[in-house]
């Protein structure tokens, strides 16, 4: 056999070995994706809803702190106003 011969018989074989080694990576990348949505989808079973007033009342709670604190935002964009703009003019 000539060395030519031999080197497509290694290449061969080179490729033979590294399609089996990547079929085994996909093969075991999928059983670990399976095992992912089963525990995922078990998790999902676990988790506790809110009822429509529970959702209700954390919206309402939701909506209050969110309009106290435009209303403090407010408050303190009338007060730095009025000290670096009104103040300083009237000093001068």
């Amino acid at each position: 056999m000539s060395w030519l011969a031999l080197a497509g018989v290694a290449a061969a074989v080179a490729v033979a070995a590294a399609l089996v080694v990547w079929r085994e990576r996909v093969r075991e990348t999928a059983r670990a994706s399976v095992a992912f949505l089963y525990d995922v989808r078990g998790e999902i079973q676990k988790v506790t809803w809110p009822d429509k007033q529970q959702l209700r009342n954390a919206t309402l709670v939701i909506l209050a702190f969110v309009g106290i604190v435009a209303l403090l935002i407010g408050a303190l964009d009338i007060v730095l106003q009025w000290l670096v703009v009104t103040l300083p003019g009237r000093l001068s």
